[in-house]
C-alpha cells in the first residue's frame, strides 16, 4: 500500500485566492479510502467535485464509487480508452451509465472534474453532467434505463482510489480536494473560477448534506471514528463538519 502526501498546486499563493496545500497520492495496486455511511443519503441528486492528477494509460480506474454485482453499480471511473466512464443504476432498471466525450491523456495535468447526478431528468443524457478545468462536456449514455434512484449514496461501503465491495480497479494517480455535495446539483462555478485565463481553485460556501465531505488531506492521518468501521481508525479528516471521516487502507 502506498497513500502519500504531497503538494497539489504550484505557484504563488498571491495568486490563489483558495491555494491547494495537499493532494495524495494512489500506488494503483492497493491503496484506497473507505467508508459506509450511516444512512442512506440522496440518491438522485448530487455533486463531486475534484483535482485529479492521473499515474498511467488504458487501464479501467475507479476515482470514487462502489459496486454489487453486474447491477447495483455506481461510480466514476477513467476506462480502457481514457475517457470518463460513470456508472449510476440500480438492478439494471433506474439511472444511467456512459462516457464522456472528452479523453484524458495528459499525465502531467491536473485536471479539475466536477460530476453531478441528476436521476430525475426525463432525458438520459441530461443525468450525468461533467465539467473539466470549468468547461461543460457531453455525456453521453450507453444504456437506456428509466429515472430514478442510483446506487451511489445508498448505505453501503463506498471507496475512493477503488470500487469498493469488489476491490479492484485501483486507481494510479494524485487527488486532491475531494468534495462531495449530497442533495445539490452544482455546476462548476461553485468549486473553482478564471483567473488570468487559468481555471484555478475557489472555496465552496453552501451547505455538504447528509452523506457530503470534504477531503483536503492538509491535517494528515488522524485516528478517527470511521462509519462502516468500529473503533478510531487512521483516517482523513472531513472537513465540511459532517465528521464523514474517511479511512486509509
Amino acid at each position: 500500500m502506498s497513500i502519500i502526501q504531497g503538494t497539489a498546486k504550484g505557484g504563488s499563493a498571491s495568486f490563489y485566492d483558495f491555494p491547494i496545500g495537499d493532494s495524495l497520492r494512489f500506488d494503483g495496486t492497493s491503496s484506497y479510502l473507505s467508508r459506509t455511511p450511516a444512512t442512506a443519503g440522496n440518491r438522485q441528486t448530487w455533486t463531486w467535485s475534484g483535482w485529479v492528477k492521473r499515474g498511467n494509460l488504458g487501464v479501467s480506474q475507479v476515482v470514487f464509487g462502489t459496486q454489487l454485482g453486474g447491477s447495483d453499480i455506481g461510480y466514476i471511473s477513467f476506462d480502457t480508452g481514457n475517457k470518463l466512464d460513470l456508472n449510476n443504476k440500480v438492478s439494471n432498471s433506474t439511472g444511467i451509465e456512459g462516457n464522456s466525450t472528452r479523453v484524458f491523456r495528459d499525465v502531467g495535468a491536473w485536471y479539475h472534474l466536477v460530476i453531478v447526478y441528476e436521476g430525475n431528468q426525463s432525458n438520459q443524457s441530461d443525468r450525468f453532467s461533467i465539467y473539466v478545468n470549468g468547461e461543460s462536456d457531453t455525456f453521453v449514455p450507453r444504456s437506456s434505463l428509466s429515472a430514478g434512484n442510483g446506487y451511489i449514496n445508498t448505505a453501503v461501503i463506498h471507496g475512493i482510489g477503488y470500487r469498493a465491495q469488489l476491490n479492484d480497479l485501483y486507481f494510479n494517480g494524485y487527488l486532491a480536494n475531494i468534495q462531495f455535495i449530497d442533495g445539490q446539483a452544482l455546476d462548476a462555478s461553485y468549486f473553482g473560477e478564471t483567473k488570468d485565463d487559468i481555471w484555478i481553485p475557489k472555496a465552496y460556501t453552501g451547505s455538504y448534506g447528509t452523506n457530503g465531505f470534504h477531503l483536503t488531506f492538509e491535517d494528515g492521518i488522524e485516528s478517527l471514528p470511521v462509519g462502516g468501521y468500529t473503533g478510531n481508525q487512521n483516517a482523513f479528516r472531513d472537513k465540511s463538519h459532517n465528521t464523514n471521516h474517511w479511512k486509509i487502507n
